[in-house]
């Protein structure tokens, strides 16, 4: 029987299509390409972490798992040793830098990268940016709560945006706005509060600008996803 994912690690499951031969770096535990084994969504999988202790953790799990022919476990460092056959990858429990980098060091791996999912902790807008300059665009997006923490998570697909997203799509995200989810709108209004009481604070005339214009943003986006 699969192991019960966390709420994040659920979520992201279901942004992996079915079929899939996923590579999952900075894999820790392995409890994705395990679970999605378990299911029967996936068939194979390669589970990457660059840290000795995490790859002896996620190797024995897989082993334990009887699943050692079906998940290649990798001492590596991102996608250095990528496995040809990967169409999918999952670039989850990091910060949005890292995972830009890691994309960024191998190009050429992407190649016959279909999907790439990720879920990053800080700096979305750099995420969303950088990674469709890689030849990607936004697929889907969900966000879940989950200890009392928002998750972003995102799906790229293959491929070019009809029309170019503007800033509020790269700083909100394009499909989350469309999706008007209630815990998106949960998550804006907690931020428009963190925000409105930067303005308390003694600030430059250019720092509180900024959180003026941030502060309109996010107002201007609750009424538009109200008034939906």
């Amino acid at each position: 029987m699969a192991k019960k994912l966390s709420i994040r690690l659920e979520a992201i499951a279901s942004m992996v299509k079915e079929g899939s031969y996923l590579a999952d770096v900075g894999s820790d535990h392995a409890l994705l390409p395990i679970s999605l084994i378990q299911r029967g969504k996936i068939s194979y999988a390669q589970a990457i972490d660059n840290k000795a202790g995490p790859f002896m953790r996620m190797k024995g799990n897989v082993d334990d798992n009887g699943l050692s022919s079906r998940i290649r476990c990798s001492l590596s460092d991102g996608l250095d040793d990528l496995s040809s056959e990967i169409d999918t990858l999952a670039l989850c429990g990091m910060g949005g830098l890292l995972t830009c980098e890691i994309l960024e060091k191998h190009p050429e791996k992407l190649d016959a990268i279909r999907y790439i999912i990720c879920d990053p902790h800080r700096d979305l807008v750099a995420v969303r940016k950088r990674v469709c300059a890689l030849g990607y665009f936004i697929d889907d997006e969900i966000i879940v709560k989950e200890n009392k923490i928002y998750y972003f998570l995102i799906r790229f697909a293959k491929g070019n945006v009809a029309v170019p997203y503007s800033g509020n799509d790269l700083y909100f995200g394009p499909i989350l706005r469309k999706k008007r989810d209630p815990l998106y709108l949960e998550w804006l209004e907690e931020i428009r509060k963190k925000v409105g009481a930067q303005f308390d604070k003694n600030l430059s005339p250019e720092k509180k600008e900024s959180y003026q214009r941030l502060y309109r943003a996010i107002r201007d986006e609750i009424k538009g996803t109200l008034g939906k």
